[in-house]
């Protein structure tokens, strides 16, 4: 009825987070989620959705809501769904959160529409199965939820691969507009008593929820060499980084530390603030009190407190001995190693290559292609193997491409920018970055008498015998189809991702060559994210019955 057909990829994930962040701040809160199929198919969410069930009881109740209603005494609300396909049941809430789909703004669609862009019939900017970043213009890419609903993991991976194929683009004329930033004269501190500013992050809630920073602002105020301590929001915030320089300046701090959340995102960012006020970079020091101290034990806020006070004392002690020093600039070597000639490692060749870069791709087998020489059609019907062709033969013709077949690291030393590995065969190779692309392979099973009986096969397998023009598809009457084989399990607590889309392609496949035929899917959830979902209509359009 709203003409929007495809899963918007994050509502389930989203829910499940507001729900279990809802229980950590309030023990009391008794969340349910409502849904239709869980759709946690990212790296460790399924593991994450499990934790909510076994950790946070959080009740999920696989169901659509007929109807929502507010009780006219208690101005709750009542939400009427069906149980066990037959069963009516009425619940009294408190609250009801909304899950609400992603949708490409008019303001979005007409941009592209300026641009001259190709939009799909949902409004989203239209690309290519095997070109997920590339308009239907050359030299304008898309990422991030206008090519497609998805989350912020591959919205940032999204991003990078369009951003790689502008570098390429623009290769000749890197370089060219750089300007070298310029800093104010260091401060000379040789000779100084330590002075030391210390700022607390209270991170919204995520630190100050649970720790009691005033507490810990205070604490640090007693410690040596401390002549300046507060507490911020968000120490991050370009706010907070200003008022950090007018800080420097008006207590004459000669050394600084943040006392925050993780040094991998943010150490940077604080060192160059502090030497935007004049400072040596390396007269700081982050204490993690986020990741180490309020996320880990937020069901103890007193220990926790005492611990982000031991946290911040060391980070000071150490603080009053930094010396400052001088960054190096170091040759780097300006070629890389690609490990894994899949799809994934040639199209990472060929986007080194197409920045001007030579690159070296290793592969363990006699050919390139990976698994993809096993997939002989999309679920969006694109030929796979034709596309296979096309970018054996970029890289066969690039001269900046090296491939080496039958080939395997045996050993790899050195650092960022000058690495040197050693392949079995006794070849050296020197590069400065790696890029590992080593894929995965099919699970083979012992499970539903696979491998004794060879009317049991694996969906690859299927599609193997349905490619073949020899293929007798007419002859199957009757087809079941078991999904997650191996997968969400104790030992691989997770989501393959492809298994679901594989189904239904399958399926789709020997109906369209047999519509008699019968074919049952026995599923945990349907994964079909994203416009996925249109297939996963289709098929039951045109009849494949799907069994939960």
């Amino acid at each position: 009825s709203c003409n929007k057909g495809y899963c918007s990829s994050v509502c389930c994930m989203y829910a499940t987070k507001e729900a279990t962040i809802a229980k950590e701040h309030e023990r009391e809160i008794e969340p349910t989620i409502f849904f239709m199929d869980m759709r946690a198919f990212g790296k460790d969410f399924d593991k994450y959705y499990q934790r909510a069930q076994k950790q946070y009881g959080i009740r999920y109740i696989k169901s659509m809501v007929s109807s929502v209603k507010q009780m006219q005494q208690t101005k709750n609300l009542k939400i009427k769904y069906i149980k066990n396909e037959r069963e009516v049941v009425q619940e009294e809430f408190d609250l009801v959160v909304l899950s609400v789909g992603l949708s490409p703004s008019e303001n979005i669609q007409q941009l592209g529409r300026r641009l001259g862009l190709e939009l799909n019939k949902y409004g989203f900017c239209q690309t290519d199965v095997f070109s997920p970043v590339k308009t239907s213009r050359n030299g304008i890419y898309v990422c991030g939820a206008f090519q497609g609903p998805k989350d912020i993991p591959e919205t940032v991976i999204q991003a990078s691969g369009a951003a790689s194929f502008a570098q390429g683009d623009l290769a000749s004329e890197r370089g060219s507009l750089v300007s070298k930033k310029e800093y104010p004269p260091e401060i000379d501190v040789r000779g100084q008593p330590p002075r030391i500013g210390a700022f607390i992050c209270q991170c919204g809630i995520n630190i100050g929820g649970v720790v009691d920073v005033p507490a810990v602002v205070k604490y640090a105020q007693t410690l040596p060499h401390v002549v300046y301590a507060e507490d911020n929001l968000y120490t991050c915030s370009q706010d907070t980084q200003e008022a950090i320089k007018e800080k420097i300046k008006e207590h004459n701090l000669n050394r600084v530390i943040v006392a925050s959340c993780s040094p991998r995102t943010h150490e940077p960012l604080f060192q160059e603030t502090i030497q935007e006020a004049g400072l040596n970079r390396y007269l700081f020091e982050m204490a993690n009190i986020r990741d180490q101290c309020s996320w880990v034990h937020m069901q103890e806020p007193e220990a926790a407190t005492e611990k982000a006070k031991d946290l911040v004392r060391m980070a000071v002690a150490k603080t009053a001995k930094l010396e400052p020093l001088q960054r190096l600039r170091l040759a780097v070597i300006p070629r890389g190693l690609v490990i894994g000639g899949g799809i994934s490692g040639m199209s990472a060749a060929l986007s080194l290559a197409q920045q001007g870069f030579e690159v070296y791709l290793v592969e363990k087998e006699e050919e390139l292609g990976g698994l993809m020489r096993n997939i002989h059609y999309s679920l969006e019907g694109k030929d796979t193997q034709e596309f296979l062709k096309d970018i054996k033969k970029q890289i066969s013709e690039n001269e900046l491409i090296q491939v080496f077949t039958n080939a395997q690291p045996k050993e790899i030393s050195g650092y960022v920018g000058n690495f040197k590995t050693t392949l079995i065969s006794g070849k050296e190779l020197e590069h400065g970055i790696i890029i590992v692309a080593t894929g995965a392979q099919e699970l083979k099973t012992d499970e539903y008498l696979y491998g004794k009986n060879k009317k049991v096969v694996t969906q690859m397998e299927l599609e193997e015998r349905l490619s073949r023009k020899s293929s007798k598809i007419d002859n199957l009457k009757s087809v079941v189809m078991i999904q997650c084989v191996g997968s969400r399990e104790d030992t691989r607590p997770y989501c393959s991702r492809v298994c679901c889309s594989e189904s239904i392609k399958n399926a789709l496949k020997i109906k369209q060559a047999n519509p008699e035929a019968d074919i049952f899917v026995l599923y945990r959830d349907m994964r079909t994210y994203g416009f996925k979902e249109d297939y996963y209509q289709e098929a039951r359009e045109k009849g494949v019955i799907f069994v939960r």
